[in-house]
């Protein structure tokens, strides 16, 4: 890294890095891409000559819309949102503050500089981009109501927890759900962003709602920073759409990404001997493929790894009456929230603790005393198996660095004899649009 590149912010070093770390596997016309700023990836059968002399390339998405802008052979469409709203989590205005990456990335930050390294910034950066920042706004969902309530219940355990210090939890949830169960436990955990893409008109990830997720939350978020304490556990905050197995070529944009979490190595080296997967419900019995390797030697060097399905967070009938009551008479405001407690009832969320004994537990009533419950403990252990994630990791070790498998977050474009893309992918014909904005068909 050059002098400039260490004087830089961290957000800038970490693209800076990233770039840094693609591999060129195509010599000749590749190699002019590179040098005209193009961030070609290609290899093998990722290039073919037309015959007015300009080549097929499969380029990386992001780096082709750091290049030709972020909406790249879509130049026509506009985003589409579910949610969109115009007020934050506090019922305020207050989110405009926080609409550029320099302010976001401070809203979501963390206490706990031991988890600095793993945040992920690459898509709070797309608010740099001034045509995609007058796209996006706060984003609220009935399903972000309910992934809040459940981050309510997971503050509960972890304020009568002796050892939350010991433990990273990860939650792989739709990307505006994660960011709204890392809104609530935001005053007890470090919520860790690992975004990695850019958003698209024709994504295949819709991580514009996402985006519009983090500026929902980011008053609170950035006034509950106040709150934690220093050693703080990690939440590492996952779109688990970010690997969606059915794409088009033909009618999306691949802007799909792989997870960075930490190595086994970093997180032994913070103390952190428990690892928590929040998954969204019992029908999820594996961690998603990206994840496989890292998980697997987190279990071979001693890091316990436990998944726990949020569906098992239910709000408590009485409570949620009168909450409602509560929230009518407030007129009906979104900033009131029903805590799901683990098993439905407060007075089952202490089963947690004898369900998950990873974590040490204060004033917890002995099991005798407890009502009973069917719930029960995951029995779920991390096991190598064979992904198209496999084994990818570049200087030698997982986590951050993970390489993608070919033509996973890649597009089909034309570039000429200098390197300069020429055209985008466009409709089922297999013809290419004009960058300047005719690309894909929607």
């Amino acid at each position: 890294m050059n002098t400039n590149e260490k004087d830089a912010p961290w957000w800038q070093q970490m693209l800076t890095r990233r770039e840094a770390n693609k591999t060129i596997a195509k010599i000749g016309i590749a190699s002019l891409a590179v040098a005209a700023g193009v961030g070609v990836v290609g290899c093998g059968d990722d290039s073919e000559d037309a015959d007015d002399g300009s080549t097929e390339l499969q380029q990386d998405a992001l780096e082709l819309q750091k290049k030709d802008g972020w909406n790249a052979g879509s130049t026509d469409k506009k985003l589409t949102f579910t949610g969109k709203t115009s007020t934050d989590s506090q019922g305020t205005m207050d989110w405009s503050n926080f609409n550029t990456s320099a302010a976001l990335l401070k809203a979501w930050g963390v206490k706990n500089s031991a988890w600095q390294p793993y945040i992920v910034p690459t898509l709070v950066q797309a608010l740099d981009q001034p045509s995609l920042k007058g796209e996006i706004g706060p984003v609220f969902t009935p399903a972000m109501r309910t992934a809040y309530s459940r981050g309510l219940g997971m503050r509960e355990i972890l304020q009568k927890t002796k050892n939350p210090e010991t433990t990273m939890i990860v939650v792989d949830i739709p990307g505006p759900e994660a960011v709204a169960y890392a809104a609530a436990i935001a005053d007890v955990a470090d919520p860790v962003i690992t975004f990695d893409n850019w958003p698209h008109p024709l994504g295949v990830v819709k991580s514009h709602e996402t985006l519009g997720a983090m500026l929902y939350y980011a008053a609170e978020v950035s006034a509950k920073a106040a709150k934690r304490s220093a050693n703080a556990p990690g939440v590492l905050v996952l779109d688990a759409n970010r690997i969606a197995a059915e794409v088009d070529p033909d009618t999306q944009f691949d802007n799909r990404y792989v997870a960075k979490i930490p190595a086994v190595d970093k997180l032994q080296a913070m103390k952190t001997t428990n690892v928590i997967y929040a998954v969204p419900d019992k029908g999820v019995t594996t961690e998603r493929d990206d994840l496989n390797d890292d998980f697997a030697s987190y279990k071979e060097k001693g890091v316990n790894v436990s998944m726990i399905a949020l569906s098992d967070f239910t709000p408590d009938p009485k409570e949620q009456q009168a909450d409602s009551a509560a929230a009518l008479a407030g007129g009906g405001t979104t900033t009131h929230h029903t805590v799901y407690h683990y098993g439905g009832s407060p007075f089952f969320s202490p089963w947690f603790f004898y369900h998950y004994p990873v974590f040490i537990g204060t004033g917890i009533p002995a099991a005798s005393r407890l009502p009973a419950t069917g719930l029960r403990g995951s029995t779920y252990s991390p096991a190598r198996r064979p992904t198209m994630f496999s084994g990818r990791t570049v200087g030698g070790g997982s986590g951050v660095g993970k390489q993608r498998p070919s033509g996973f977050g890649r597009v089909s474009t034309r570039v000429d004899g200098t390197g300069r893309t020429t055209g985008i992918r466009s409709g089922s014909s297999g013809s290419y649009g004009r960058s300047s904005g005719r690309g894909y068909s929607g």
